[in-house]
């Protein structure tokens, strides 16, 4: 085998880790399988999503196992589509969609989120790790389950929210969560391709 087909498989090895590790990490929230999560984080992970924000692993998983218990359980799909690797970092990024189906006032409703899914990744004992975990939000839709029924909203209020994440904003305010308005979305192209540049230079060592 010629070196550059070794040099192509091992890339391609250390590409399919990262995605198998987007998709296991999500499916397992999904499923309940903490301990299968709690696997895919880095020790020092750090994490931002809608509702939470902090570092460390482990106290991720267990916020996520109190959260799933209080406001019931979302399902995520997530599609690993771009990795970069420098040695043993890596970065991932995964369009994604977060769904679930609630009730508003006396309607039951679906709603969607458009998202894609960025990670920073270390090679830890040979194995891939998380070290963070950040959304990336495009935008979201909210209709009633039934199409005979209108969802109660407050549409003054829904505008107060940022447009990549509005329906899940005015959801998440109806359950009692207060989710920050300053995350990273689409709608924000500035702060988004600053965070990308960010990141960059920490897969390169320039941090």
């Amino acid at each position: 085998m010629q070196p550059d087909t070794d040099k192509r498989l091992m890339a391609m090895l250390d590409r399919e880790e990262l995605y198998d590790l987007a998709r296991r990490e999500r499916f397992a929230r999904d499923q309940r399988r903490f301990d299968v999560m709690r696997d895919c984080f880095h020790d020092d992970a750090y994490v931002r999503t809608s509702w939470y924000d902090g570092h460390g692993g482990a106290a991720y998983v267990e916020a996520t196992r109190k959260f799933m218990e209080k406001v019931g359980n979302g399902k995520h799909w997530v599609f690993p589509a771009f990795a970069e690797v420098k040695g043993d970092r890596a970065t991932i990024e995964s369009p994604a969609m977060i769904f679930n189906r609630a009730t508003l006032g006396d309607v039951q409703i679906d709603f969607h989120v458009f998202c894609r899914y960025f990670s920073r990744a270390v090679r830890q004992d040979g194995a891939w790790k998380l070290l963070s975990f950040e959304v990336l939000f495009e935008r979201d839709i909210l209709r009633a389950v039934n199409p005979d029924e209108t969802p109660p909203i407050d549409w003054d209020k829904l505008r107060a929210f940022r447009p990549s994440y509005c329906f899940l904003s005015y959801l998440q305010a109806s359950r009692g969560i207060d989710v920050n308005q300053n995350l990273l979305g689409d709608d924000r192209p500035d702060e988004l391709a600053a965070f990308h540049a960010g990141e960059e230079r920490w897969l390169v060592g320039r941090d």
